[in-house]
């Protein structure tokens, strides 16, 4: 967890894979590296594992928010074939929260 009030830095893919592969070709330990570049030596060791698992490929920044063109979760709008349907698809709604205005009224009156 970083500090409060501390910058978060993004680094390049390229700086990310040249960390890695100084560590694993040329034997440098992942806490030179991180006290040299002023990153924590955790961070690095994600980047590691992620380079090991991926490649470096994996090292990508990622982007952000929904991708485009997904729709977004929530309730389907409801359609009607009729204005008879609408109409009782409103009516069921109704009497749906009249029954839960009284559930209220009832608890709230101690009749429970």
């Amino acid at each position: 967890m970083s500090k409060k009030g501390s910058i978060h830095r993004k680094h390049s893919q390229e700086f990310k894979v040249s960390l890695v592969e100084q560590h694993l070709k040329e034997g440098i330990s992942i806490e030179i590296l991180a006290v040299q570049h002023q990153l924590e030596p955790r961070l690095i060791r994600n980047w590691r594992t992620i380079y090991i698992e991926h490649g470096a490929s994996g090292l990508q920044p990622k982007a952000k928010g929904r991708p485009k063109g997904t729709p977004a979760i929530g309730r389907p709008k409801t359609t009607f074939t009729s204005e008879m349907e609408r109409l009782q698809y409103e009516n069921a709604k109704l009497k749906l929260e009249i029954a839960q205005l009284k559930k209220l009224q009832n608890y709230l009156r101690g009749d429970v």
